[in-house]
């Protein structure tokens, strides 16, 4: 049993069409061209034969099978965005629509329901998947942020779903480059990285660039310097997984001719240990504060998302069945299998980027590799669905 290369690379350009116009593909959350994109994956699935429904929220699904069991969900989401990629979420969604096309043209037996799902709005904070795991925030105006993206409290209660299933596998492009540098076929994901982020600010003192002499001076931006040194060197001390990125940076009063007084700018660390994690932001806290002026301020701390044992275990006897290259992997990025973890067994499924590129019209993904993915994700439902 294989899948049918030629129709997924002709579904994935079928639904790149839908796309603003512009470099690359714009197809941004909640707007005309995402619903135009879940409209075009309504028929695509209901010309295969497959069951439809679309949760009032504008969660896609479609399903194969018994419907009495709890189900195998499978997929990723089509948003995009602006001037991104082919690969990254529609991918996902058309390797699980390939496969549950490949079951049923095969005949295969199913011992419960296979649901391939396309989610909303994952590139602005995995809202889609989150209403459907009940995960969404809904304190403060939560009224008001559901109208200013046309839905209602009603509707996201309407698209709680995840009841309903027991297991959810995602295949991704991996967004890096550590499977393209390590000859690797597959990654297969362990968890989702955890995000913590600080706002700093240094203090120094404001004067006139040319009066006051270097020994003399506290100058702000100087001090910022040395801690953003430092915060990489403590990064780089605890090795991989873990990233850490000063990703802005503002300069008071911001004139060539004054001393900055005053630095303001975000840092960032990502991995999977909890506690390492915030080893790294109390080393970091410890040297701000006993050497400089600064104010800081936790702004997220998220824990990270693990894999279930069992996913990891179905993926890896399906690299083994298919003779596939494989190594456990933590993924940077974050995905629609984070808060679908928190509430059924989850797994990802990454294939090799070239060049570690994405969110970029340059963005590619081979046909030899996302075949090799889409071998992967049928092999590991049919061992899933065995179990």
């Amino acid at each position: 049993m294989k899948i049918n290369l030629n129709r997924m690379m002709d579904m994935l350009s079928e639904v790149n069409q839908i796309t603003d116009e512009g470099e690359g593909v714009t197809r941004p959350a909640f707007s005309d061209f995402e619903d135009q994109a879940h409209g075009w994956f309504i028929n695509k699935c209901k010309a295969h034969g497959l069951e439809t429904y679309q949760d009032r929220f504008g969660n896609s699904f479609a399903t194969i099978g018994p419907g009495e069991e709890k189900g195998l969900l499978i997929g990723s989401h089509l948003d995009t965005v602006n001037n991104g990629g082919e690969y990254d979420g529609a991918l996902g969604v058309i390797t699980a629509l390939e496969t549950v096309i490949t079951l049923l043209e095969n005949g295969v037996e199913l011992s419960k329901p296979v649901t391939v799902v396309a989610f909303r709005a994952e590139e602005i904070g995995l809202i889609g998947s989150s209403v459907f795991s009940d995960l969404i925030d809904k304190s403060g105006n939560f009224a008001e942020r559901m109208a200013g993206i046309g839905r209602t409290p009603e509707d996201v209660e309407n698209a709680i779903g995840y009841k309903d299933f027991t297991d959810y596998l995602e295949l991704h492009i991996e967004q890096g480059v550590y499977l393209e540098n390590n000859a690797l076929d597959i990654g297969i994901v362990n968890a989702i990285a955890s995000m913590h982020q600080l706002n700093v600010t240094v203090f120094g003192e404001a004067g006139h660039a040319g009066t006051i002499g270097m020994r003399e001076r506290d100058d702000a931006m100087m001090n910022a310097s040395k801690l953003l040194v430092e915060f990489e060197k403590i990064v780089k001390s605890y090795g991989p997984p873990f990233v850490g990125t000063a990703g802005t940076l503002e300069v008071f009063p911001n004139s060539s001719n004054v001393i900055p007084g005053k630095v303001e700018f975000t840092v960032e660390v990502r991995g999977d240990d909890m506690d390492k994690l915030h080893a790294i932001l109390d080393s970091f806290i410890e040297y701000a504060e006993r050497d400089f002026k600064t104010n800081i301020t936790k702004s997220i701390d998220k824990a990270p998302a693990h894999m279930s044992d069992g996913m990891i275990d179905a993926i890896t006897a399906a690299c083994e069945a298919t003779d596939m290259k494989y190594e456990l992997m933590m993924s940077g990025a974050n995905h629609d299998a984070n808060p679908l973890s928190r509430r059924m067994n989850a797994g990802m499924i990454f294939i090799p980027s070239k060049d570690g590129i994405s969110h970029n019209p340059r963005e590619f993904s081979s046909k030899e590799d996302i075949e090799t993915g889409a071998a992967v994700m049928l092999e590991a439902v049919k061992r899933l669905l065995s179990k």
